[in-house]
């Protein structure tokens, strides 16, 4: 089977996409050599867009319950000219009717790409600002950066990030996400952007919340957090682990195992898919994040459990 092509510079993101697609048929066929396997993983890294790109093909594969067994089925049905192009044409599809392939330049994930500031996955990185405000950025995390005379307004794109703000009677400082905002009155917050709200837990001074259309505020106090969505805010509880990440760990509290490992996979390159059989155990412990592979072992010491590594960015997690 053949490698995907090289594309030119361009810029043409639909080109790395289909690439994506390439690469992911070929891991699947059962035809990869540690040639093309070395290939694709320098591909991977060889551009942010090619890592944007094979995380929407995860996130497309997630919506559909698309599992390597059932491509490799197909593939082993179909003679060799015929199964490539026909599961290219499965997934292209899947990727348009899911609305996985963004508007380029418009999109979000355009904007995310060209954030004043990023960072990749498993990646965390420390910024002073302008005004001596200090922002601490967690992973596959996109921020921009629009101060004035009037406000400092950081435009949350993607990810986490933990704010510990300068004083500035003048111009307060507000973090916008799609939902709305979050203004420091004097304060350290964390502020994560989640699919359907934001949540901001506040660690010193307060946090006012304004949903983007026009719901009442709320005031959060030093010790608490709230998510807000669009037109809502809710859930106002005690912090409890919100920011641990700042010191690169993962703290789980009898935690079911799929939401840690839905956690863990937000620091790793790929994905990591799970049995329902396994998503009701608990785990608990402190995990160090930046060592993905190692909490995953440490798991099998635990858990009764199986991992099954498909290719070093797809690990399945069973029950044994």
């Amino acid at each position: 089977m053949n490698q995907p092509r090289a594309m030119n510079h361009s810029g043409d993101y639909a080109g790395v996409q289909q690439q994506a697609l390439e690469w992911q048929v070929l891991l699947w066929s059962g035809e990869v050599t540690a040639a093309e396997q070395q290939s694709f993983e320098e591909w991977l890294t060889a551009s942010d867009l090619h890592q944007q790109a094979w995380r929407e093909i995860a996130v497309m594969q997630q919506k559909l319950q698309l599992v390597p067994d059932r491509a490799i089925a197909l593939l082993k049905d179909e003679t060799h000219s015929a199964k490539r192009r026909r599961l290219l044409q499965m997934l292209g599809l899947a990727v348009v009717t899911t609305g996985t392939v963004p508007l380029v330049r418009n999109s979000e994930n355009w904007q995310t790409l060209v954030a004043d500031y990023r960072t990749h996955t498993g990646q965390q990185e420390k910024i002073m600002l302008a005004d001596g405000s200090q922002l601490m950025m967690n992973t596959a995390t996109s921020v921009d950066i629009a101060y004035s005379d009037h406000e400092r307004r950081l435009i949350l794109r993607q990810g986490e990030i933990f704010i510990s703000t300068a004083a500035d009677e003048l111009r307060p400082l507000l973090v916008q996400t799609p939902h709305g905002t979050a203004q420091a009155l004097g304060t350290q917050f964390n502020v994560r952007l989640k699919p359907h709200e934001t949540r901001v837990s506040v660690h010193q001074g307060q946090v006012k919340l304004r949903p983007e259309r026009g719901a009442p505020s709320l005031v959060i106090a030093s010790g608490h957090q709230a998510g807000f969505s669009n037109d809502s805010v809710t859930n106002l509880t005690p912090t409890t682990n919100e920011s641990a990440w700042l010191d690169g760990k993962l703290v789980a509290e009898q935690m079911r195992l799929g939401a840690f490992l839905d956690e863990l996979s937000r620091y790793r390159s790929g994905v990591i898919r799970y049995d329902q059989t396994v998503a009701d155990m608990a785990v608990s412990g402190v995990f160090p994040l930046l060592d993905t592979d190692r909490v995953l072992q440490s798991l099998l010491q635990a858990l009764p459990l199986r991992i099954d590594y498909f290719s070093s960015y797809w690990v399945t997690v069973h029950a044994v």
